[in-house]
C-alpha cells in the first residue's frame, strides 16, 4: 500500500531539512574550521595541520538547503493542486542537479582545496611530514613543519597524535619553553 503525500508531511520534511541546514551551517561557522589554517599560518607555529574536512559541512549545507526548498515547493504544489511532484517535474530535476553539485563539491572539491592550502603552506616555508611520523591517529589531517627534524621529535610526537585544533599552539608553546641546546 502506497501512502499518499500530504501537505503536512511535505511541510514537516521541509522543517526537518531546514533544521539540518542550520545544524550544518552552525557547525561550520562556530567550529572555527574555516579560520583554523589561517590562524596557524599567522601565528607562525612550527607545526601546522592541514585539514579540509569543512568541505563535508559545506556540501551538507548545500544539500539540506536544496532538500528544504524542494519540500517547500512540494508543499505549495500539494496545497494548490493536490498533486505530488514526480521525477519528471523540472523542480525535481533541478533538485537532483543541486545534490550532484554538492557531492561534486566534496569529492574533487576537497582535493582542490587541499592542494590550494598546501601551496599556501609551501609559500610560508612549511614542508609535509612523511607518513607515519606525526598524526598517526588521523588519516585525513596532514602535519606540516618549518623544521623537518620536528617530524621525528618525540616530544612533538606525544602532542601531535589526533589532529585536534589546539595541538599546534601547544606544540609551539612547548618548543618555545624548551631549553636551547
Amino acid at each position: 500500500m502506497i501512502k499518499k503525500h500530504t501537505p503536512k508531511t511535505a511541510l514537516l520534511a521541509c522543517l526537518a531539512f531546514f533544521i539540518l541546514f542550520n545544524i550544518f551551517t552552525l557547525a561550520l561557522f562556530y567550529s572555527n574550521m574555516l579560520s583554523e589554517f589561517s590562524t596557524q599560518i599567522s601565528g607562525q607555529y612550527p607545526v601546522i595541520y592541514l585539514d579540509v574536512s569543512y568541505c563535508f559541512l559545506i556540501a551538507g549545507a548545500i544539500c539540506t538547503l536544496a532538500c528544504s526548498i524542494l519540500m517547500l515547493w512540494q508543499y505549495i504544489c500539494l496545497k494548490k493542486n493536490n498533486l505530488a511532484l514526480t521525477a519528471k517535474h523540472r523542480s525535481v530535476r533541478v533538485f537532483i542537479l543541486v545534490v550532484i553539485v554538492s557531492v561534486a563539491f566534496v569529492l574533487p572539491g576537497r582535493h582542490i582545496e587541499k592542494s590550494r592550502i598546501e601551496k599556501i603552506a609551501e609559500q610560508y616555508g612549511y614542508q609535509p611530514c612523511p607518513p607515519f611520523t606525526l598524526l598517526i591517529g588521523s588519516a585525513t589531517i596532514d602535519a606540516w613543519v618549518k623544521d623537518f627534524s620536528l617530524c621525528n621529535d618525540p616530544e612533538v610526537d606525544k602532542l601531535a597524535r589526533y589532529g585536534y585544533p589546539g595541538e599546534p599552539a601547544q606544540i609551539a608553546k612547548v618548543l618555545a619553553n624548551r631549553d636551547p641546546k
